[in-house]
């Protein structure tokens, strides 16, 4: 009797653990809470859906995203909202905005919950929940007999700068002066030097002449001389490249080939510090103007034979 006694205990007890076992392996799923916001919709306006799921905080659940197919509406966006946890489980819920451009009256969505078990995840699903289509077209009217809205006033838009096109514009100029510069820069080069070369003999032909004119008044006879001559020195030192500015006399008769230098110079000194003034001078000054020309002619034709010195 006692060993009947004992053994139906232990029967007993692994009937029961085996039958505990069994039913915790078999999940009790609560479908999830599904519901639009609004009662209608209409084609290409948002409407929301709120979607919920009470479970178990140690349960990991996933809802919907983007790659889920939520025909016949499209997602625009989701909120998510933080879980929830207290006595009865954790609470997760998202807000979804939708769209639609179906037309037929009463549009129905059913979205699931992923339940994450041990080998995959188990869907379920919402209740069916749907919205009224709101047309502003009438079913019993005729489409062709309707006319278009017109809309004709304009809409006032903010110019914007196309900075990539302008990037584009910039990077295409500088290619193409690369280029040019690749095939032409000598030549180039060499007229803009020709271009200052000549502009630099315009200016002080121009104020060297203004000074020969103005030996005519005789309170400014000297200092026009001199200046003339100051001014002479500088042209010609630098297409000489030497230091006529600081040289004597002597030293530029030395350094410029040229028979009529010496009476010429010899004659500006006499007026500029011995007061001599006459028909000379205005001579003396036409052999310093010529002798500048002439040098510059001859460096011209070496710029456009050789480039610059």
């Amino acid at each position: 009797m006692l060993k009947k006694t004992i053994k139906y205990l232990i029967t007993s007890t692994l009937l029961l653990i085996i039958t505990q076992k069994t039913f915790a392996q078999i999940p009790s799923w609560t479908p999830p809470k599904g519901k639009f916001l609004s009662d209608s919709v209409k084609v290409g306006l948002p409407v929301q859906y709120a979607l919920s799921y009470r479970h178990k905080a140690t349960a990991d659940v996933f809802f919907p995203d983007s790659a889920y197919n939520f025909a016949p509406f499209e997602m625009v966006k989701r909120e998510y909202f933080n879980t929830v946890t207290d006595q009865n489980g954790s609470l997760d819920s998202v807000v979804y905005t939708l769209i639609s451009f179906e037309v037929t009256p009463m549009q129905e969505l059913s979205l699931p919950v992923y339940v994450r078990a041990k080998r995959d995840c188990t869907r379920v699903f919402a209740p069916m929940d749907f919205v009224i289509l709101n047309s502003i077209i009438k079913p019993n009217v005729n489409i062709d007999t309707l006319s278009l809205k017109k809309d004709t006033r304009l809409i006032p838009i903010a110019q914007q700068v196309n900075f990539p096109l302008i990037f584009l514009i910039i990077i295409g100029l500088l290619l193409i002066i690369g280029i040019v510069f690749w095939f032409f820069g000598k030549p180039i080069r060499r007229q803009v030097q020709l271009f200052n070369f000549k502009r630099r003999y315009d200016d002080f032909r121009k104020l060297f002449q203004r000074l020969s004119r103005g030996t005519e008044d005789a309170k400014k006879r000297l200092e026009n001389i001199e200046k003339a001559v100051v001014l002479w020195k500088k042209y010609i030192e630098r297409i000489e490249n030497k230091p006529f500015t600081t040289f004597t006399t002597k030293e530029i008769l030395d350094n410029l080939k040229d028979n009529r230098l010496s009476d010429a110079l010899r004659e500006i000194d006499a007026t500029v510090y011995g007061g001599v003034y006459s028909s000379k001078t205005i001579a003396s000054l036409q052999v310093l103007q010529e002798l500048a020309e002439g040098l510059y002619r001859e460096r011209r034709v070496e710029i456009t034979v050789n480039g610059e010195r």
